[in-house]
């Protein structure tokens, strides 16, 4: 009887599959921990956040001094002057940044014995996970200290947050008085606080009392030049007899009535470009005349970084 013999091939085959079976669920074991590991390297940190009141007490604090429990505010001193300002906080707003909560600051500074007077705007936020303060503590607000009703916080495109805050100015010419408020826009840029623009809010000439007064008072002036230059036809050879003095008083143009008021309103914002600011004079009267309402549309500058006034809204009243 002839003997048969079972090839070797078929079996080292099969031995081979089931290896390469091995290997290929090994590498494949490897890749999946592999994206595991990347995945967890990956996982975006959880929001940084901070105490806003203990935030707020240290920013005060580094930058005008103590708390006065008595007068509920912080006493700065000023290098220069040796003149004392009651510091407080008028604003203040909390938002969601990149890297973690964001805290937005206004404050008001107003001299303890004087008129004097000034404010700041503060932004504290993480980068590269450290908190940091940006500022600029000491702005001038003129006449009158900065109150909560004239900081407007506003969202000027999705990345920034900016102020829009009211400041007033008043000057004095012989028989009249100049009065403007302006909206200055500040915004952070950068590792400082940055002015974008300043628009008027308001602008009045009076010439003492209300502008019905005025206008009575130019009037009156106007009528009694008017007779003036008709009087000496009125009597032939009639004295004349106007000193220098009366002719300085009729130099003396009294002032015309302006009122004038300028609203604005903003873009909702979705991407990193900039709202345009729509700017509206209102009905008012300018110069002892009326003007209608007129709106324009100021659109942001990236490489200046400004808002683009038209000539006719800068220098109001200059």
């Amino acid at each position: 009887m002839e003997e048969t013999t079972i090839p070797e091939q078929p079996k080292r085959a099969r031995k081979l599959g089931r290896i390469a079976i091995y290997i290929f669920a090994a590498v494949g074991l490897l890749f999946s921990v592999l994206i595991a590991v990347i995945a967890l390297q990956e996982k975006p940190q959880a929001p940084r956040t901070f105490d806003a009141n203990e935030a707020i007490d240290g920013v005060m604090t580094r930058n005008y001094g103590k708390y006065s429990e008595a007068q509920h505010g912080w006493l700065y001193v000023d290098e220069a002057s040796h003149a004392t300002y009651l510091v407080t906080v008028v604003q203040q707003k909390k938002v969601d940044g990149k890297e973690g909560d964001e805290l937005y600051l206004v404050t008001s500074g107003q001299a303890t014995d004087g008129d004097d007077s000034f404010y700041g705007v503060f932004q504290l936020r993480y980068r590269d996970g450290q908190l940091y303060e940006y500022s600029d503590p000491r702005r001038a607000s003129g006449v009158e200290p900065v109150t909560p009703e004239r900081v407007h916080f506003e969202a000027l495109s999705a990345d920034v947050w900016g102020w829009v805050v009211k400041v007033k100015m008043k000057e004095f010419g012989v028989g009249q008085q100049f009065t403007t408020t302006n909206n200055v826009v500040l915004a952070p840029r950068n590792e400082q606080i940055v002015e974008l623009t300043e628009f008027t809010s308001a602008f009045q000439v009076l010439g003492g009392g209300d502008c019905k007064e005025t206008e009575s008072r130019y009037a009156e002036w106007e009528k009694t030049k008017g007779d003036k230059k008709i009087a000496p036809a009125e009597g032939e050879g009639s004295p004349e007899t106007p000193s220098e003095e009366v002719e300085d008083d009729e130099d003396i143009v009294p002032p015309r009535c302006t009122q004038l008021q300028w609203s604005y309103r903003t873009d909702p914002v979705s991407d990193s470009t900039f709202t345009p600011l729509y700017i509206t004079r209102k009905a008012g009267m300018q110069e002892g005349i009326q003007v209608d309402t007129k709106t324009w549309k100021v659109m942001f500058d990236p490489k200046s970084y400004t808002y683009l006034l038209p000539d006719e809204l800068k220098n109001v009243g200059t």
